[in-house]
């Protein structure tokens, strides 16, 4: 089975060396080694494994992800939860540092199916971030991955899990997330009582749930009905076609996610990932470029020659599944 389906972390070294020694112990009569030498490598073989190996390297190209292996992960070392600090939904992944690469192909593995524009905003930015966290104690050090970027989530990622099976009751906490999510995409936790709703139904999610726990959360038939009310209920949060999502009674743009594409006089194209970097390449103030994506006129600099002929947003993160 494990030639089949390889593990993708370092208990893949620790598979080929018990492999080794199971091979090495099976065929022990026909060996060339004296009985005495033979158990001495075979010793050697179980002392460099799991928490006593030093060797951690991988055979290149050996990490394969699927999105089935990516849900069995997120069942097991995964959480789906809410941050009420700054009412963002957020997805983690958890590994030991030394199987943090796993992490890094994780990261690659969603990059690569995004569309050009999303993958080049993505990549520039922390969309799927992962961070080092020291040893505690006696706990080995971690890497988690983390991803909260809400138009990500709600327009690319969960689509994408949809399709997928989940096989434990981390299914229910993701249900949840996905409610609140949409929730949160849609503004909803703009009034107090759609953000009390969202707080408490993030409450429910995970350890809160267990039937063990004996301080259980769960939403009363009241607060079902308040909350299938507020799911029914206008956005009041919109994302216009070029990424910039405002909201809708203030007219206030709150967050954007787009790259600016620049058009030259020669034909050529340039893309950006945001406007002070645009600014720069065509020697003109953030302002300028601000402007010029608002009104479509050409980019002048200070000495009113033409730097672009135009720039304009691209959107990115557009509803569309990962494949």
């Amino acid at each position: 089975m494990f030639e089949q389906f390889p593990l993708n972390t370092k208990k893949h070294l620790d598979y080929l060396s018990f492999k080794k020694a199971f091979f090495m112990y099976i065929n022990r009569d026909n060996s060339e080694l004296d009985k005495e030498d033979l158990y001495t490598q075979i010793l050697q073989l179980k002392n460099s494994m799991n928490d006593k190996r030093v060797d951690f390297d991988l055979p290149e190209n050996h990490i394969r992800i699927t999105g089935s292996y990516l849900v069995g992960l997120l069942e097991g070392d995964g959480s789906f939860y809410l941050n009420k600090n700054d009412m963002t939904v957020r997805v983690s992944l958890v590994t030991i540092t030394q199987d943090k690469i796993l992490l890094e192909k994780i990261r690659e593995f969603l990059l690569s199916q995004l569309d050009e524009h999303s993958c080049m905003l993505g990549s520039s930015t922390k969309l799927i971030n992962i961070n080092n966290k020291k040893a505690i104690g006696n706990n080995k050090p971690i890497s988690i991955l983390e991803i909260y970027q809400i138009d990500y989530i709600s327009n690319i990622l969960i689509p994408y899990l949809d399709g997928l099976r989940f096989r434990t009751k981390k299914y229910f906490d993701y249900l949840d997330f996905r409610t609140i999510a949409f929730l949160i995409f849609e503004g909803k936790y703009l009034t107090e009582a759609g953000k009390e709703l969202i707080i408490k139904l993030g409450d429910t999610m995970n350890n809160n749930r267990l039937s063990t726990n004996p301080n259980r959360l769960i939403l009363d038939k009241d607060e079902k009905s308040k909350l299938d009310a507020l799911i029914k209920s206008d956005p009041l949060i919109s994302v216009d076609s070029e990424g910039r999502a405002f909201i809708i009674k203030e007219k206030k743009y709150i967050r954007s996610t787009y790259v600016i594409k620049a058009i030259f006089l020669n034909g050529s194209i340039s893309y950006f990932t945001n406007g002070v970097s645009c600014a720069k390449a065509l020697h003109v103030s953030n302002n300028t470029i601000t402007q010029r994506l608002n009104d479509g006129k050409p980019v002048k600099n200070k000495d009113g020659l033409i730097s672009a002929l135009t720039v304009k947003r691209i959107k990115a993160y557009s509803s569309k599944p990962l494949t």
